[in-house]
């Protein structure tokens, strides 16, 4: 099951989603929670301790090659989502684990 959140800002998408991440993963789902937002907070909703975030590592711009078809550009993974996951995710309380797409800049976050 794939599940996306998106809507206004201040709508409380980060606040569902990890909500929901952390419901799912206790009730025995394998959950992947991904954070693609310019201001990353979802580690701070899926229970991480703050002095953890400094140690969040980003997954890196060169995990996404870009492909050439029918006259358009196509992202493609160099590696599998699993690997991905193992070694970029980190775990979060309820075995949720969180792969983050950016750091946040100084001051935010």
């Amino acid at each position: 099951m794939k599940i996306a959140v998106a809507g206004k800002g201040g709508s409380g998408k980060t606040s569902l989603s990890g909500t929901l991440a952390r419901l799912m993963a206790r009730a025995g789902r394998n959950v992947v929670a991904i954070d693609g937002d310019l201001n990353p907070n979802l580690a701070l909703t899926l229970g991480l301790k703050q002095d953890r975030f400094d140690d969040l590592p980003a997954v890196p711009h060169g995990l996404l090659e870009h492909l050439q078809l029918n006259g358009g550009t196509t992202l493609k993974l160099s590696k599998s989502f699993d690997e991905v996951v193992s070694l970029h995710g980190i775990e979060c309380p309820d075995h949720v684990r969180l792969l983050l797409m950016g750091q946040p800049h100084a001051g935010t976050g």
